[in-house]
């Protein structure tokens, strides 16, 4: 029960335990929450006290500990940690164990009381501001200059503030190029050797030259590497070894990696490039932190954070032989954790990935999350969010499986969204990774999150990226503002493991993708799964536009809003198979689809609509944006509105044959409007059918309106034509409810041909 309805009920406000326990229909939410807590954590609580709602703890860490020795000596229900609204600060990781697992009878939760926001906080507040030259306020850290603390991430009044630059990122090119390395193309520099480089924009000797980082972007990845010595004569500077560069294992993305000639970059992290609003640096001898406010900020008043807790804020961390189960999170929002940059810096490979272990065989996994789930089953974070991170979001890691991410807002982070699956999508992965144990990597669903403003800091990052899972859904998230993909979704690279099937991504909305990187796409799809049975449908995408870098892809395309992609290890590993297209629309893209694979023979198509030029009748999107996306439980929730909601019906059967038509209807019940899209497929015999709407008033009367497109392939390529309605039998443009559901409207159009029907019920006075 748990399981089905754990997010649906709190993102209504009905917490169903606390009422099933009372037995009574009257009690609020919140009322009924705390008649049901077993424990009870406040901000004015303290961890001397027994835990109950009249004398809480102060600490979720006190809270664990004391639900650890309720299920050391047995459970015989399920246990609710209530949690008071508030910020809880924590200097550290806050971690859960095999100890706090529920059993599988009885959950372990931990909610936020209803109506009250928690936040579980890895930040410190900066205070002592001073004004100092020119518009500059600064103040002194004494735990930086102690050597105890360094931050990269500063935020002020919950904005977060920008690393001093060249060039501003606010400047039409916010970019430069490498001009010269002494790393050529093609060649593994050497892990001992120091690089000699220059750029096409001036520097300086910066006065801390070791702070200065060269942040460089190519294709799909951004690195970062430390500066050494700077010339300023011969405008050149060192990046000082050792590397670590990626092995050449990683085909060609160890490529990507190495600051070459010609790659866009820029310098970050000198008090000499603080020269505008909105920019700070800490110099970490000193412990000085120096501050442009922006045109309203006052650090007086104005909350200042960075992050003291590092890499993770809330880890649930299990073993093989033991792992964590049954454990809940309701509405937590964990905010500022930091991800320290090693010392020979980042060295991206694609999707926020970084390498792991030596010798010729490296894995790879996802860079550090805000929420860890490692060896995790039957475990959920819903209703809460992720804020203000210096890496990921969330990350299902191994062993995990069956787990729920519904529900939350994940935005400002400095990598990806959430990340989760299998990871053996990179050459040699394969042979180093071991196959999936059976009960591992299947049965996620990533559902109703509201994912945006990610890769903020690590330009390889993608909203939502799975690997090859099983039996997983990917459904109604709402995701913008990305530096790479939207969605990225990996099926089995390797035919010896073939672990990716039974997989869905569906109605998401997906805008505003690829806003650094090129070579991508809203929605990626890559390699093989084992049986037909992934299916991606209903996604509303659009809006993907060339990146602000200007820095060319490797074989690809710049922006597409679906891309089709495989491998390069030879003919056995280059398939993109398994999948099926049904209704989705793409429009306002660089290009709808890209093939760089032989996706259209191997997958099946249906019913969507790639719109090379123009868009759909803007009622159809408005009518599809009600459906697509967040639930309307979660609009209210995570967007605060009531914007109206769509009702969806398909108005024929679901079938991959082309020889039928076939026909869906978006109801708005809100506003008495909505749209009915309907397909003449290819080889369609009849020229015309009939389609019985729902949801109508029987005595309103609806004004109609049509437009039509053709398709070629399954591929628009001429835009939607107004008023062609002569596809509409009798060329009605007024019906009763009445006659649209039993009479219906009878369609004729031409093959291989797209028909729009939009609605709009007439008032009467």
């Amino acid at each position: 029960m748990f399981r089905s309805f754990l997010g649906v009920a709190l993102a209504a406000g009905v917490l169903w335990w606390a009422n099933a326990t009372l037995g009574v229909e009257t009690a609020t939410p919140r009322e009924a929450a705390l008649a049901r807590a077993d424990f009870c954590v406040a901000p004015d609580g303290k961890d001397t006290n027994p835990g109950t709602v009249a004398a809480p703890l102060a600490t979720l860490a006190k809270a664990r500990d004391a639900v650890r020795a309720k299920v050391a000596a047995g459970l015989s229900g399920n246990v609710l940690v209530l949690i008071r609204g508030g910020t809880y600060q924590q200097t550290d990781s806050l971690v859960f164990g095999p100890e706090d697992s529920g059993t599988e009878k009885y959950s372990i939760i931990y909610a936020a009381c209803p109506g009250e926001k928690v936040v579980l906080s890895g930040g410190r507040k900066i205070t002592g501001w001073k004004k100092g030259d020119g518009e500059i306020w600064m103040t002194e850290i004494p735990a930086v200059k102690a050597g105890n603390w360094y931050f990269r991430q500063l935020f002020v009044g919950g904005r977060r503030a920008v690393r001093a630059r060249t060039p501003n990122i606010d400047e039409t090119t916010p970019w430069w190029h490498i001009r010269t390395s002494s790393v050529k193309d093609g060649v593994l520099p050497a892990e001992d050797v120091p690089i000699t480089a220059s750029v096409t924009g001036p520097i300086k000797a910066y006065r801390r030259p070791g702070d200065v980082e060269l942040v460089y972007i190519a294709n799909n990845t951004g690195s970062r590497k430390p500066l050494g010595s700077i010339n300023e004569k011969e405008q050149t500077f060192t990046l000082p070894s050792p590397h670590h560069w990626n092995p050449r294992e990683f085909g060609t993305e160890w490529q990507l990696s190495v600051p070459s000639e010609g790659k866009a970059c820029y310098l970050e992290n000198a008090l000499e490039l603080l020269d505008q609003p909105g920019e700070w640096y800490l110099d970490r001898r000193t412990g000085v932190l120096s501050y442009w406010p922006r045109a309203g900020e006052d650090l007086t008043r104005d909350a200042v954070v960075a992050p003291v807790v590092q890499k993770t804020l809330l880890a649930i961390i299990g073993t093989p032989q033991r792992p964590v189960t049954n454990l809940h999170f309701a509405g937590i929002h964990a905010e500022y954790v930091e991800w320290p940059l090693p010392s020979w810096g980042y060295l991206g490979m694609f999707c926020c990935n970084v390498a792991v272990g030596t010798g010729p065989k490296p894995g790879h996994r996802f860079t550090d999350a805000a929420v860890e789930f490692e060896h995790a089953r039957s475990c959920d974070f819903v209703d809460g969010g992720i804020a203000h991170a210096g890496a990921m979001g969330l990350c299902l890691r191994k062993g995990t499986a069956m787990n729920v991410i519904e529900g939350n807002e994940i935005c400002d982070v400095g990598g990806g969204g959430i990340g989760f699956g299998y990871p053996n999508v990179a050459y040699c992965y394969l042979d180093a990774a071991p196959p999936p144990e059976p009960n591992e990597y299947k049965g996620y669903r990533i559902a109703n999150n509201y994912v945006h403003h990610c890769g903020l800091v690590d330009y390889g990052a993608v909203g939502i990226c799975f690997l090859p899972c099983q039996d997983s859904v990917v459904a109604h998230n709402l995701i913008h503002d990305i530096a790479y993909f939207g969605i990225g979704f990996a099926g089995s690279q390797d035919p010896k493991v073939p672990c990716a099937k039974n997989n869905r991504v569906e109605y998401n909305e997906i805008f505003k993708a690829m806003q650094v990187t090129v070579d991508g796409a809203a929605l990626y799809v890559t390699f093989a799964q084992q049986n037909p049975g992934a299916l991606i449908r209903g996604n509303l995408i659009h809006d993907i536009a060339a990146n602000r870098f200007n820095n060319r892809p490797i074989g690809g395309y710049s922006a597409a809003g679906i891309y089709l992609d495989a491998g390069s290890r030879g003919p056995q590993y280059e398939v993109n198979h398994g999948y099926r297209y049904e209704g989705n629309v793409v429009y306002r893209t660089a290009s709808s689809v890209f093939f760089n694979c032989n996706g259209i023979q191997d997958n099946s198509w249906s019913d969507n609509v790639f719109l090379n030029q123009g868009a759909p009748p803007q009622a159809f999107i408005e009518a599809m944006q009600g459906y697509a996306g967040l639930d309307a439980a979660y609009r209210r929730a995570l967007l605060k509105t009531e914007s109206p909601t769509s009702d969806y019906y398909p108005l024929t059967q679901s079938t991959p044959e082309n020889d039928v038509w076939s026909g869906y209807q978006f109801h708005r019940r809100q506003t008495g409007d909505g749209a009915v899209e309907v397909f003449r497929r290819d080889r369609a015999k009849s020229p015309s059918a009939r389609f019985r709407l729902r949801g109508l008033d029987a005595t309103a009367s609806y004004a109609l309106k049509l437009s039509t497109a053709s398709m070629e392939k399954s591929l628009l390529v001429t835009p939607p034509q107004p008023n062609a309605t002569s596809a509409l039998v009798e060329g009605k443009t007024q019906m009763t409810g009445q006659q649209l559901m039993s009479d219906g409207l009878l369609i004729r159009a031409q093959p291989a041909h797209i028909i729009w029907i939009t609605y709009q019920r007439i008032e009467t006075p």
